[in-house]
């Protein structure tokens, strides 16, 4: 088993990127709820190195374990997260000094960000990076939440500008559907719609 590339190894790297602010904490966070919920269907021998995964065959089968929970969107945005934390793994293993984060969302090209993965890649990693980076990225902002142990829910469209009375909004309708009664106002200062 090769530790130093596992499921584990790519965790650990995420909390490192929030810890040294190469990632902005909520990223960061969003990418380790995906990489658990994802690699999280292999086994410790399929997930113990990260570049050998089939990206593709693993969201099928985890389309298959979990689908019904999930929006086709989310799926998308789960896999390019995974994706994405995969990619920035392994350039960081290659050239610790010279890495910079995959942003959440990209204007490059498929084409381009085929050429940016190639040029940033050994051989030995080639073929997987150019099958990760086909893998469409996701624009959408969705905010994974794991509510309980076996439960995490999703929270798709949030405009990136959210103020926090439409953030109030928002909260009062969930307090409604669980029967508790909502949120007066936001606080002065949090912003208006």
């Amino acid at each position: 088993m090769n530790d130093a590339r596992s499921r584990e190894a790519v965790l650990q790297f995420l909390d490192y990127c929030k810890n040294k602010g190469l990632m902005k904490p909520p990223t960061a966070e969003a990418r380790k709820a995906a990489v658990n919920q994802v690699l999280g269907i292999l086994s410790e021998e399929e997930a113990s190195d990260v570049a050998t995964i089939d990206l593709d065959a693993v969201m099928s089968r985890f389309q298959n374990l979990h689908g019904t929970r999930y929006t086709i969107d989310s799926l998308r945005t789960y896999k390019a997260r995974v994706k994405n934390s995969i990619l920035d793994f392994l350039r960081f293993r290659e050239n610790p000094m010279d890495f910079k984060p995959t942003p959440g969302t990209s204007k490059l090209s498929k084409s381009k960000k085929q050429e940016k993965v190639g040029a940033d890649t050994d051989s030995g990693h080639a073929q997987q990076a150019s099958r990760i980076s086909s893998i469409p990225l996701m624009t959408a902002s969705t905010l994974p939440i794991q509510i309980r142990q076996d439960l995490t829910v999703l929270i798709h469209g949030l405009p990136f500008d959210l103020s926090g009375s439409e953030a109030t909004k928002i909260a009062n309708v969930v307090l409604a559907l669980a029967g508790v009664s909502g949120i007066s106002s936001p606080p002065q200062g949090a912003g208006g719609a």
